[in-house]
């Protein structure tokens, strides 16, 4: 019954079946078009949103490095200081080294991949080279730092170092800063 309704129905339409199918065919391609374009849109939108997040996770990395020389001011005299350090000493200031050259290789392979731009990877390249600019640093990176990361961004590190001569100035500066000796004018 329902066989013998269906064929009246095919022989009785105005619009054959075959235009019908072509019609339902050409909807669900342009439908499969429209979801594509969706797609592409989505995961776009999906990539901005993880790099926005790497460069926030590069953010709370380095105001994590200087809350713990705020909380540890000691740490800026155990880089710029001549003599031996105590045991404490030491290690805050290995695992403090170790964690910020950590977040410069993870800054610099975003940059290889082109998570972060040119601009920010400047200034995260700037920290490096002046983080590995004291004597002290230095000693640590030819002794045991350069351990610390992988080879690639170790080559990389020590052509960015290799023409800046050591030196304590910025941390002698970020020490000073506050304090100038009583013949500086002040500033108006």
């Amino acid at each position: 019954k329902w066989f013998a309704m269906s064929s009246r129905l095919h022989k009785t339409a105005k619009i054959p079946m075959d235009k019908l199918n072509q019609w339902m065919t050409l909807a669900a391609n342009v439908g499969v078009l429209i979801g594509i374009f969706f797609l592409a849109y989505e995961i776009r939108q999906n990539t901005d949103a993880v790099h926005a997040q790497t460069r926030e996770a590069i953010l709370a990395a380095g105001q994590a490095e200087l809350q713990a020389v705020r909380d540890d001011p000691n740490l800026i005299d155990s880089i710029v200081r001549e003599g031996p350090l105590t045991v404490d000493e030491q290690v805050k200031l290995y695992t403090w080294l170790v964690s910020a050259l950590k977040v410069r290789e993870f800054s610099w392979l975003q940059r290889k991949s082109g998570v972060i731009d040119e601009a920010q990877w400047k200034s995260e390249l700037a920290i490096t080279q002046a983080i590995l600019r004291a004597p002290r640093v230095r000693s640590w990176w030819d002794k045991v730092g350069h351990k610390t990361v992988s080879d690639e961004f170790r080559e990389f590190v020590d052509s960015a170092i290799a023409e800046l001569p050591a030196s304590n100035g910025i941390y002698s500066e970020q020490m000073e800063w506050a304090n100038p000796p009583a013949n500086d004018p002040p500033n108006p």
